[in-house]
């Protein structure tokens, strides 16, 4: 079940990021805020998504109590900051759009990941 999950999050990740990569030759390149932004934040979001599920998938012991939200909340916080701080750069550097885009759904994913093995 897990893994149909994380098929699905992937391909919903997928399809933002290649729509944006379609739509950025016809983009103007020096608006901040564009319909590439729109996709590229909405990839963030799925991906933020993402970093929380391979997160729960961690080993907790039955023991762990409360801090189990550790697991919930820690993704969707540092997501959350990679978003606004994207939002900012996109604002700052908007020719870098699709990069800044791609280099925030891999940072959120890593989290998930650290999650995953703490």
């Amino acid at each position: 079940m897990n893994y149909l999950l994380f098929g699905i999050l992937v391909v919903f990740i997928l399809y933002p990021i290649i729509s944006a990569k379609g739509q950025l030759n016809d983009d103007n390149k020096n608006k901040p805020y564009t319909s590439v932004t729109i996709l590229m934040g909405m990839a963030i979001f799925i991906s933020i998504i993402l970093s929380i599920v391979i997160a729960l998938n961690a080993d907790m012991p039955a023991s762990i109590g409360h801090g189990g939200f550790m697991y919930i909340i820690g993704p969707c916080f540092y997501g959350i900051l990679v978003l606004i701080l994207y939002l900012i750069s996109v604002g700052v550097r908007p020719d870098w759009k699709f990069i800044l885009g791609l280099v925030c759904v891999l940072i959120n994913v890593c989290i998930g990941f650290i999650y995953f093995i703490l």
